[in-house]
């Protein structure tokens, strides 16, 4: 098994991992006499949100290319998960004034670990440069679809595999990707 099947494995994991997690939590912080508390409900989100956070970072951590850029962004994302999360249950209160704040707290923080990881999936994805130069770092041809981006190197047609367009040799040549500033097109 490579390691790429190895880690989407890992990944698809998360899920049923943090719902072991989340219950265990809410076994242990929890009581079972009366509504639970909101600070023990925030507490064993926080509790929640660092195991998702450590899960995802560890598993990614190097395969992604850790720049300012990123790490802030993933910062900004963290702080907009924190706050989405706080305004569903807000809404959902405002929505149903009879709604028992502990319930409030329920639902928006479960949305939290959500969108916290779309985020990170959706900033941490790899820049086109970034293909570029780890391509052509080991001194692979690069020759990508001009449509998706697949790589398109060592197939005996030219047609993306990926999505299913042909092209002529002369339009996958022109596209194809050139290190170093080019001159504007007119």
């Amino acid at each position: 098994m490579t390691r790429t099947v190895a880690r989407l494995i890992l990944a698809m994991l998360l899920l049923p991992a943090t719902g072991a997690v989340f219950l265990v939590l809410f076994l242990a912080l929890v009581p079972t006499n009366g509504p639970p508390r909101v600070g023990r409900l925030l507490a064993m989100w926080s509790a929640l949100y660092v195991f998702v956070g450590a899960y995802w970072v560890m598993l990614w951590r190097d395969m992604v290319p850790w720049n300012r850029r990123r790490v802030t962004l993933t910062a900004l994302g963290t702080v907009l998960s924190l706050a989405g999360g706080a305004a569903v249950a807000v809404g959902c209160l405002a929505i149903d004034r009879r709604l028992p704040p502990p319930i409030a707290v329920l639902i928006g923080g479960g949305t939290v670990p959500i969108t916290w990881v779309l985020a990170t999936v959706l900033l941490w994805r790899e820049t086109a440069a970034e293909r570029l130069g780890r391509l052509t770092a080991h001194g692979m041809p690069v020759l990508a679809c001009p449509l998706c981006g697949y790589n398109l190197a060592g197939l005996t047609e030219a047609r993306c595999p990926e999505c299913g367009a042909s092209f002529t040799l002369e339009q996958i040549v022109l596209a194809r990707p050139r290190p170093g500033p080019q001159p504007a097109e007119l």
